[in-house]
């Protein structure tokens, strides 16, 4: 028993916490004019940057994941899958729980642009400002 109570003991003190690969990793709120308009999942790792954004209309259940590589605290992101082909950039602040994201383009995958702001909520040009959650 003192062998297992000793083993216990070790592993608590030599356990760490894990944490995030990126300065930027977390939960970032998107928010225009003080209007939440989505939320997005950012995580790092060696510098490229995948998020998954996801609107917060319970009747509209799409979700685009986006991808970049970042420099310094600027990255644009561009769909790898989803409903609609986004280009984001995104400009975090130096506190690591601020930024800006502006809508660079925005359309549909079916080749129609005369139908992509029935898709794309958000037109090029515009900025959200980014709050962390957590």
């Amino acid at each position: 028993m003192k062998r297992v109570m000793t083993a216990l003991a070790l592993l608590f003190c030599t356990t760490s916490t894990a944490h995030a690969a990126g300065p930027f990793d977390g939960i970032y709120a998107f928010n225009f004019n003080g209007v939440l308009t989505g939320y997005a999942s950012v995580h790092e790792n060696n510098g490229v940057i995948i998020a998954v954004v996801l609107e917060p209309s319970p009747f509209d259940s799409t979700w685009e994941a986006i991808r970049g590589t970042r420099n310094g605290n600027i990255v644009r992101l561009s769909s790898i899958f989803g409903t609609v082909n986004l280009v984001i950039d995104i400009t975090f602040n130096g506190d690591n729980s601020t930024g800006t994201a502006v809508f660079i383009s925005c359309s549909d995958s079916d080749d129609d642009p005369s139908n992509d702001n029935d898709n794309c909520d958000i037109p090029a040009g515009t900025a959200l400002n980014l709050t962390k959650i957590f």
